[in-house]
């Protein structure tokens, strides 16, 4: 592990020399472009994908690499790197810093291409905040073993909340049934170029329930119910769903429940419909 820190501490020299360059390329708001700058952010993310990985033994797929400064990092915790980015600009600067390396560049939107890795892939990225939501719910249905995931302080709260607390919401419940979320150290706008107008933290999803194609309607599920998140959750069920279930307390309200127990009354209003279809 020495050894690694050592190579992560040398790329830091490297990430100065991409963030010079980053000053002569425009950047689009419309797809959220903020360069990371910040070496001891990059150092951490490495740091994660190694606990996610022990021994090195998963593949690491990185979601919009703009210009490599994650990059750099990334090819020194992993034998493979596949890493994808849809600016044109970036990819010919991609593939010069890379060459020989063993990092794969992907020319494309990377977002629909996380449904296409298997479960030693851990995807790792310095999420854009206009699709912060969207990729984390697209790692959740797919089979990836993990994510690293750098998000704006607002959706890491909202993943790391606890039911009953404000922050608690559809895409909580949603993440928490499948994924175990941790939350890492948190940034300020100055760690990115051009600096953005909040704070960013940085998240770690374990996979702890395999996603299923079948279970596409549980979305549609909580998205009903968490449309009126303060009512009652039995009444809301009857709303969403047309039936009574036993094994609810009166009183408990939609953001109150955990999402173990979600699940299990989805499951069990699945199961009833597949009897009663039969």
């Amino acid at each position: 592990m020495a050894h690694v820190l050592e190579d992560l501490a040398r790329e830091c020299r490297r990430l100065g020399e991409i963030s010079r360059l980053a000053r002569g390329f425009g950047l689009s708001r419309r797809l959220g472009q903020h360069f990371m700058v910040s070496c001891r952010l990059a150092i951490e993310v490495a740091t994660r994908l190694g606990d996610l990985c022990p021994g090195g033994d998963c593949l690491v797929y990185e979601l919009g690499s703009g210009l490599g400064s994650l990059t750099l990092f990334l090819e020194k915790c992993s034998s493979y790197v596949v890493t994808s980015e849809i600016d044109p600009r970036f990819v010919e600067v991609l593939r010069r810093t890379f060459l020989g390396g063993p990092v794969d560049i992907v020319a494309s939107d990377g977002i629909p291409l996380i449904r296409s890795l298997g479960e030693n892939f851990v995807v790792v990225s310095n999420t854009p905040y206009v699709v912060s939501s969207k990729v984390v719910v697209t790692v959740v249905k797919s089979a990836v073993r993990g994510a690293v995931l750098v998000l704006q302080d607002e959706v890491a709260k909202k993943l790391a909340a606890k039911p009953g607390d404000p922050n608690y919401g559809r895409i909580t419940a949603f993440t928490g049934t499948f994924m175990e979320v941790e939350l890492g150290g948190r940034y300020p706008p100055a760690s990115f170029r051009p600096k953005p107008r909040v704070w960013s933290t940085v998240v770690v999803l374990r996979r702890k329930r395999k996603w299923l194609e079948e279970l596409g309607g549980y979305e549609d599920f909580l998205r009903c119910l968490f449309n009126q998140r303060r009512r009652s959750l039995s009444k809301r069920l009857r709303e969403c769903a047309g039936k009574d279930l036993e094994g609810i307390a009166p009183g408990l309200r939609v953001f109150s429940a955990d999402p173990e127990f979600l699940f299990r009354l989805y499951m069990a209003l699945r199961q009833g419909g597949e009897r009663g279809s039969k």
